[in-house]
């Protein structure tokens, strides 16, 4: 599959000096040979004897014939040691553009063949496709089987793969579990590169024998497609990996067309990722809070923290946009460390009663110096540790239980209030509530939306609510958005209540003023203010 290149250029250079110097020395050899013949000759006399320079003259013949002698030898020499150069030259080419690993083309080799590639199906009108595919779990082949293993299941599918697509398929693999194919097809075939693709997949996926152990992954690809005569590799590449990794996010086992929408999807992302980091230098992030009412009294017991993006242009942006970014990008427990800090430096001067509930994220609790991270803020802000509630998502104690349990002790252990958030929606509930010190529970929004209608949503809530009594742990119910909602769960025993019939988030200014006017008796309970 690999296409020879041309001897390189200093191997040229080397052949036409040697060629030059060797020709040179012939040419002199045979002038002075010239010379000294007829130098000889002239000498001879009539009887036969010579003069008494003509044994000068032999000897300067002698010495011309050993200059011929040489200067062949040299120029077999010198027309050895371009062979080898030439060689070497070819094998540093060969090296530059190919996998050592399975023998099919690299990236540089993937670039400049596909360009020859688009050159000739440019001429005939035909579209440069490119698919670009992963193996999923190749990893876990390494971990299991050993890197000789993995380096033989590659090889394998090298193998395999242009029995599959046929000998017009170019091939390469870009890193360790990515790979491409570039080939041409007419405008029309695309069915035909749609074919080929879930050929790849077929072919990654299929069973492999090593040793009586079956070796067996999965992949996922991405197809882009762009007229050959002005393709340009690197930007039909960059696309199919785009598609490839829409396939990969979503866990999709087809193969994926690229669209435009997923070039804007990356430039909006990472304008975001961009704006992240310009927002956390600059103060952008703010915390707004929630009202948490208890719902025998009415009376706001607590606020919940949620963040928001304070955007120069865009005003204030929900954490749905940036919260997930974040997350990817490693800045999560950065932005949830300065918004925290901010809420509780404001919140130090409020009520002494009112708690302040603070979100944890999975990769913050997978963080063994999280608890010495909050306790340095609570000195920072001079807020006591009492008051604050951190609230931990069942789904984010799965990945390290045991790491999970130590850090949420510690916690409890500097005097800092557990709730386990979003109840109902793991796989656990029961024994987290067992195993761990958690002093509230939080029923997830979803089992409150539209209760009344659905009786499984009415059980899950008496259950927890029935379970917590005997716990003596209070219920928090999120999602309280109208007068049904807010009626069933007082009904069904819940504790504190919290969502939109109490109040929308807002910002500190705006809280504040609230907290100021029910302290002068201006406002009622928010539970009579909503039934107002």
């Amino acid at each position: 599959m690999l296409s020879s290149r041309p001897i390189a250029r200093n191997s040229g250079v080397l052949s036409a000096r040697r060629d030059a110097i060797v020709l040179a020395i012939l040419i002199t050899a045979v002038l002075l040979l010239i010379w000294n013949g007829s130098t000889f000759f002239s000498h001879v006399r009539i009887d036969g004897s010579f003069a008494s320079d003509v044994r000068v003259a032999s000897t300067a013949l002698t010495l011309n014939v050993a200059l011929i002698l040489f200067g062949w030898r040299r120029y077999i020499d010198l027309q050895h040691e371009a062979e080898v150069r030439a060689e070497q030259d070819r094998r540093a080419a060969l090296l530059a553009t190919t996998d050592p690993a399975t023998g099919l083309f690299n990236r540089k080799g993937f670039a400049d063949r596909a360009t020859q590639l688009c050159l000739e199906a440019g001429a005939r009108g035909d579209n440069l496709i490119v698919i670009s595919f992963q193996i999923h779990r190749f990893k876990s082949v390494n971990d299991q089987h050993g890197y000789e293993a993995g380096e033989w299941f590659l090889r394998s599918i090298a193998a395999a793969l242009p029995l599959e697509l046929g000998e017009e398929a170019l091939i390469a693999r870009l890193s360790g579990d990515e790979f491409a194919v570039a080939l041409p097809l007419g405008p029309s075939e695309s069915d035909r590169a749609e074919d080929l693709a879930d050929a790849v997949l077929r072919t990654v996926a299929r069973p492999l024998m090593l040793d009586d152990r079956i070796i067996q992954v999965g992949a996922f690809a991405g197809i882009a497609s762009a007229p050959a005569a002005d393709a340009s590799i690197p930007d039909v590449l960059r696309r199919a990996d785009m598609a490839m990794d829409r396939a990969r996010s979503g866990r999709v086992t087809r193969p994926v067309w690229f669209d435009a929408g997923m070039e804007r999807a990356l430039i909006a992302h990472g304008e975001i990722e961009q704006g992240i980091r310009f927002g956390l230098d600059h103060g952008q992030f703010v915390p707004y809070f929630e009202p948490q009412v208890d719902l025998a009294t009415g009376e706001i017991v607590g606020f919940e923290v949620l963040a928001r993006w304070n955007h120069a242009l865009s005003g204030v942006i929900g954490p749905d946009v940036f919260i997930p970014v974040a997350e990817e990008i490693g800045l999560i427990g950065r932005l949830s460390e300065q918004v925290i800090s901010e809420a509780l430096r404001e919140a130090a001067q409020w009520d002494s009663g009112i708690k302040i509930s603070v979100n944890i994220s999975p990769s913050q609790l997978a963080d063994g110096w999280l608890a010495q991270r909050i306790v340095r803020i609570l000195a920072e802000t001079a807020f006591p540790a009492e008051r604050l509630v951190i609230e931990i998502t069942e789904t984010s104690l799965f990945s390290d239980m045991d790491l999970a349990r130590s850090i949420v002790t510690s916690l409890k252990n500097q005097g800092m209030r557990l709730a386990l958030d979003d109840f109902g929606t793991g796989f656990s509930s029961l024994a987290h509530i067992r195993s761990l010190p958690f002093d509230i529970i939080k029923i997830d929004r979803s089992f409150v939306t539209n209760v009344t209608a659905k009786k499984e949503n009415v059980a899950v809530i008496r259950a927890v609510t029935t379970l917590a009594a005997a716990l003596s742990v209070p219920v928090c119910v999120e999602g309280i958005e109208n007068e049904e909602a807010y009626s069933a769960v007082v009904r069904l025993g819940g504790t504190i209540g919290q969502g939109w019939y109490f109040g929308k988030p807002m910002p500190a200014e705006q809280t504040r003023e609230l907290l100021a006017a029910r302290s002068r008796g201006e406002q009622p309970p928010l539970s009579a203010a909503a039934n107002g």
